[in-house]
């Protein structure tokens, strides 16, 4: 995580405005831990040249005793990583830095930001393919691209069609994004996210193809597996009519569990062994030079889906009717554990004007979303509303409970 240490950290004037290779920020103040007293964050809103939607992050301060580290607060960082490395940049300014990692690399983020996408981008899938228009092109989803070999052949050979890929490991999203600019492609996008949360958000009967190759085969866990009856439930609805879900893996166990779950009444079920790829990945050479077997799972869904159809509403009352518990000194923590899903109210940060962000965590347990909300003249969560599932909108109703008094 972008970072750097001082030996005592020089606070500047807030709200302090300015710029670094392009970008521009506004520091608009320092919150203050109220269960950690050498805690603190800033608020930071950051606008690029070629965008104009602001976008808000934090900074931790956290103070040691011979020294202070001042780093991208990790709940509500921002991609490319090279903007909140710029606004860290700013701050080191005058500072005695002891050591940092805010080196440059060598692509700009205005050409990493047109291919890295944010969840928020999707959660309106048809204005988000209206506005590009994309409307009538096939669309392929990797999951799990890792060093993108697979993604970027399958773009270069099918530029017609609009290519999607979601890895959770955000280094190789960043290095995936530099190839992209590299090789000038204008048909796929990238994201960082939980492709289970993913394909909940995706409206049903959009996607052609469903690619997973090589997940990691969690043996010892098989809870933690992408393939899940939940996920094969999600795949069939957002697949098109014959559209397919294709694993590829070196895992039999794997393998079998997967073919295992499939419904035979929602897809038809083709499977190989040692099928020739038109892209090898460096693991798959190795497992392949080892005589290990490869085995592909294709499954073709059968039919169109139901149309999902859900209205969520993430809105707060009124400023007035905010509880008397949020002060520095009658906060105490909260946790609400309920069946399958959890809230909870981990810290409260209040700035000299008494401005306020409440740090939460909620939803699934397997997935659950670190979330901060700001309360200063309006009350709203920091960079966007949590995703539309029906277990954040429960845990919503759960804060708002706990947050606001009786009118």
């Amino acid at each position: 995580m972008p970072h750097f240490k001082t030996k005592t950290f020089i606070q500047p004037t807030f709200p302090l405005q300015d710029s670094c290779s392009g970008d521009s920020f506004i520091f608009v103040d320092r919150y203050y831990s109220s269960l950690y007293p050498k805690l603190s964050i800033i608020l930071t809103k950051y606008q690029s040249t070629n965008q104009k939607q602001t976008q808000e992050f934090l900074i931790e301060v956290k103070e040691k005793e011979n020294q202070t580290l001042i780093k991208c607060n990790k709940e509500s960082k921002i991609a490319p990583i090279e903007i909140p490395k710029n606004a860290l940049r700013i701050l080191s300014k005058n500072q005695q830095v002891i050591s940092h990692n805010l080196n440059p690399q060598n692509i700009t983020s205005d050409l990493k930001l047109p291919f890295i996408q944010t969840i928020n981008n999707f959660i309106d899938f048809d204005s988000f393919l209206k506005t590009n228009n994309l409307q009538n092109k096939q669309i392929w989803l990797e999951i799990g691209f890792g060093s993108g070999r697979n993604l970027l052949y399958n773009a270069q050979h099918n530029k017609d069609i609009l290519h999607i890929g979601v890895e959770i490991h955000t280094p190789s999203l960043e290095q995936v994004a530099r190839q992209i600019g590299l090789l000038n492609l204008n048909n796929i996008y990238i994201l960082s996210y939980d492709a289970r949360i993913f394909l909940e958000l995706l409206p049903s009967n959009n996607i052609n193809r469903i690619l997973v190759h090589f997940p990691i085969p969690w043996d010892k866990s098989p809870h933690r597996r992408i393939f899940s009856n939940t996920f094969l439930k999600e795949a069939n609805r957002v697949l098109k009519q014959n559209g397919t879900l294709e694993l590829r893996t070196d895992s039999e166990e794997y393998f079998l569990y997967a073919k295992s779950i499939a419904n035979k009444e929602e897809w038809l079920i083709h499977e190989s062994c040692n099928k020739d790829s038109n892209i090898i990945s460096k693991y798959e050479a190795r497992w392949k030079k080892m005589q290990k077997n490869i085995y592909d799972l294709i499954l073709t869904a059968k039919i169109n889906s139901d149309f999902k159809n859900s209205q969520y509403d993430f809105s707060f009352k009124d400023i007035n009717f905010i509880s008397d518990t949020l002060n520095s000194h009658g906060f105490k923590r909260c946790k609400i554990i309920k069946d399958g899903y959890f809230v909870s109210i981990e810290d409260l940060f209040i700035s000299k004007f008494n401005d306020k962000i409440l740090k939460v965590s909620f939803g699934d347990f397997n997935y659950p979303e670190n979330r901060y909300i700001i309360i200063d003249n309006e009350i709203r969560y920091l960079k966007s509303q949590p995703l539309p599932t029906n277990i954040n909108q429960k845990c919503h109703n759960i804060l708002c409970d706990l947050l606001f008094k009786e009118r």
